[in-house]
């Protein structure tokens, strides 16, 4: 299933570092027709979408015997949405067993369907829910374990960039039987993707402050930059966003904050998703206006500096 004009996405890319921590190296491809980033902001699992470890490779388990604390080094899950917007995939590497993870959202009953596959028999379904702050609980099946035996499973958030994961049987009376597994896992960050982050954090900054003269903030867009900006013709030169941003400045000004929500790295160019929270104080002196707007920004290296190259936002606190 293929489309002439579909842009072909990579659905997975797995870090190996010059040290071989991790292993994965597989990819997968599929058609995504253009809508990556809308599907990725809609699934109810976005959350999980990105690359994970163990942090401190702690984990906690029980199978039987005693609790045991131990190491397991070289863990690494990748997680992604698909092409729609209700499911995500889990590929889990590492010291064996390995295995995947299909989560499937029913949007009318509110459930989430599991199905996994570890080792050569363990063999996990089942079903539960996932709430507002993307926390999961599920009850699961697996073989290889007693019958009538399941187990609950809870991915609990503890930031944006760890999730606590616990997995506690329960026996066909709903009684704990003891045996438990569990760790905390942290999202890797790419060190080119942190070092842009810490760019455009700057960048951000020149942008957000009403009183950093004009010239200064030019001085973060690329030459052949897109500039577009609701209601306006695309600007595709330093002096005619001079020009804009001057008549803008002759209305009032804003005090806000630029937010990152997303920034995807590649070898010379990054994209942002972002939004801008403020408040725009007009120059007439009336009431002044609290606004949200939000955005997408594309970036590129221009002498090995990070430059603002093509930006377009939802909406804009001032009218004409």
């Amino acid at each position: 299933m293929t489309h002439q004009n579909s842009k072909r996405y990579l659905l997975f890319l797995f870090l190996c570092t010059s040290l071989g921590i991790f292993a994965q190296t597989t990819s997968i491809t599929y058609e995504s027709n253009g809508k990556t980033l809308t599907l990725e902001s809609n699934n109810p699992f976005t959350k999980f979408i990105g690359e994970w470890t163990l942090k401190g490779d702690d984990w906690s388990q029980n199978w039987g015997q005693q609790t045991e604390h131990i190491k397991i080094p070289g863990h690494h899950t990748v997680s992604t949405g698909i092409n729609t917007k209700n499911s995500l995939i889990s590929i889990i590497d590492g010291p064996e067993p390995n295995g995947h993870i299909f989560w499937s959202y029913n949007p009318n009953t509110k459930e989430v369907e599991h199905l996994s596959s570890f080792g050569e028999i363990r063999a996990g379904k089942g079903k539960g829910t996932i709430d507002d702050h993307g926390n999961v609980r599920l009850k699961l099946f697996f073989e290889g374990e007693p019958s009538g035996t399941y187990r609950m499973y809870t991915y609990t958030w503890l930031d944006d960039n760890e999730y606590e994961l616990k997995s506690v049987q329960f026996d066909e009376n709903n009684n704990p039987t003891g045996l438990f597994y569990g760790g905390n896992f942290i999202r890797i960050k790419k060190p080119k993707e942190d070092q842009a982050i810490q760019e455009i954090e700057s960048i951000l900054k020149i942008l957000d402050d009403h009183e950093t003269p004009i010239a200064t903030k030019l001085n973060c867009f690329s030459e052949d930059l897109v500039h577009m900006a609701p209601n306006n013709e695309a600007i595709t030169s330093k002096n005619d966003l001079s020009s804009y941003l001057k008549e803008q400045d002759t209305y009032g000004y804003s005090k806000m904050q630029h937010q990152i929500i997303k920034v995807s790295s590649f070898e010379d160019v990054v994209i942002m998703r972002g939004q801008v929270i403020g408040t725009f104080h007009p120059s007439n002196g009336t009431k002044p206006v609290a606004f949200r707007t939000k955005n997408l920004f594309v970036f590129k290296r221009v002498d090995d500096q990070l430059k603002i190259w093509k930006v377009i936002y939802n909406m804009s606190p001032i009218k004409k």
